[in-house]
């Protein structure tokens, strides 16, 4: 059996430990006094909220153990040479145009605050690439040449 192993930056693998302690502990608790008020409104078979309810609590226990795994195998983007994109760096990329990305883990992207995964098209195709190197990236609209300009 192959492990998966989860790639992300110092803030991202803060983030997940802190949404783990959370549903662990104040999301647990809200959904279980939700469920004992829905018990307390008597015939099971009717209630609506103690389905729902029920449903909320199977949703964060999945989320529990996909974060536990997660932390589990957590690999930590390290400063590094910054001559070669990696995890965690801020790239920016010219083309007519200078663009900003921050390379992140899967949990972290957000593209509409220029944060995008090392899995994406865009991370794809720069990750590993050196500073001043050409790369093709190829999105849904079509292919465009870059130069890596700064990596930081």
């Amino acid at each position: 059996m192959t492990q998966n192993i989860y790639q992300t930056t110092l803030s991202g693998f803060k983030k997940l430990k802190d949404e783990l302690i959370k549903r662990e502990t104040e999301l647990r608790a809200k959904i279980a006094d939700t469920i004992n008020e829905m018990r307390n409104q008597g015939d099971l078979k009717e209630n609506d909220g103690y389905a729902m309810a029920l449903e909320n609590q199977y949703v964060n226990e999945e989320r529990i153990l996909e974060l536990k795994e997660k932390i589990r195998t957590a690999k930590v983007a390290k400063d590094k040479n910054k001559s070669i994109v990696g995890l965690g760096d801020t790239v920016t990329l010219k083309n007519g145009k200078s663009v900003k990305y921050e390379i992140t883990g899967e949990e972290e992207a957000n593209p509409l605050e220029g944060k995008i995964s090392h899995l994406s098209p865009i991370g794809q195709a720069i990750m590993g690439k050196k500073l001043n190197s050409k790369v093709t990236i190829t999105t849904p609209k079509g292919a465009t040449e870059y130069t890596i300009e700064a990596i930081a």
